[in-house]
């Protein structure tokens, strides 16, 4: 005999649930809320975010297997360091899934995908100047979703925890970063990719992936150098 589930076990809403957790602590770790090295606790994070413990242990599970938080003795779950060599690592992936991934979702997208992209290049346009980094990450991490969507190889999925690792390395140096680059560049960027998925063009989409990456190279080795300037002193 079968026996509906109580509300809260649903399996689609408890799902919901992980996943509706998952983002939100997502955005205090890269948004820097939640700061390097801090400890997190499941009863303070039911409390700020009015979710249950099941859902946020999941999500704390989850965010671990991504890195960007690590199991300490003792300590529990703390936030994952934004260190240089690790970032260096992160991009060297980031290339080889990225050089896939953006021309795929140019060749594969169908008409009602170059719509939705289009509509979000349009948002990434009205965000431009606006100082809104957080609603950026979040319209960043939508982009990229629905790259791994329209790529339609679930594999590329594992460019999603990296694209966070990235954010928040890019944010936690945001200050010396503007030393030397524009803000709008970023988004600039990501504005051209997505015009060139959503017009379907792969050779375009990949050309502007390969000049981004470039770019991000660009400004993370100059980054680790500048940190790593104190040391020297």
């Amino acid at each position: 005999m079968h026996f509906p589930l109580p509300e809260a076990l649903e399996p689609e809403k408890t799902e919901n649930q992980v996943e509706t957790a998952y983002q939100q602590i997502e955005d205090l770790i890269v948004s820097m809320e939640l700061e390097p090295g801090a400890r997190v606790s499941e009863v303070s994070l039911m409390t700020r975010l009015g979710i249950g413990r099941t859902p946020i242990r999941e999500a704390l599970l989850r965010l671990a297997a991504d890195q960007l938080l690590i199991s300490q003795p003792r300590r529990g779950m703390v936030v994952r360091d934004t260190d240089f060599p690790m970032q260096m690592k992160v991009l060297e992936t980031r290339k080889a899934l990225e050089g896939v991934l953006v021309p795929a979702a140019a060749r594969r997208r169908n008409r009602e995908e170059a719509a939705i992209m289009a509509e979000v290049v349009s948002g990434f346009r009205d965000l431009i100047g606006r100082g809104e980094n957080l609603q950026l990450l979040r319209l960043d991490r939508r982009f990229v979703s629905l790259l791994v969507d329209f790529a339609r190889n679930p594999f590329l999925a594992q460019i999603l925890p990296l694209y966070s690792l990235s954010r928040r390395f890019w944010l936690a140096h945001r200050e010396l970063y503007l030393r030397r680059f524009r803000d709008e560049t970023l988004t600039e960027f990501h504005i051209l990719i997505g015009e060139a998925v959503a017009a379907g063009d792969e050779r375009l989409a990949h050309d502007r992936v390969t000049e981004f990456l470039a770019y991000v190279e660009e400004y993370t080795i100059f980054l680790g150098t500048e940190l790593s300037e104190p040391a020297r002193r």
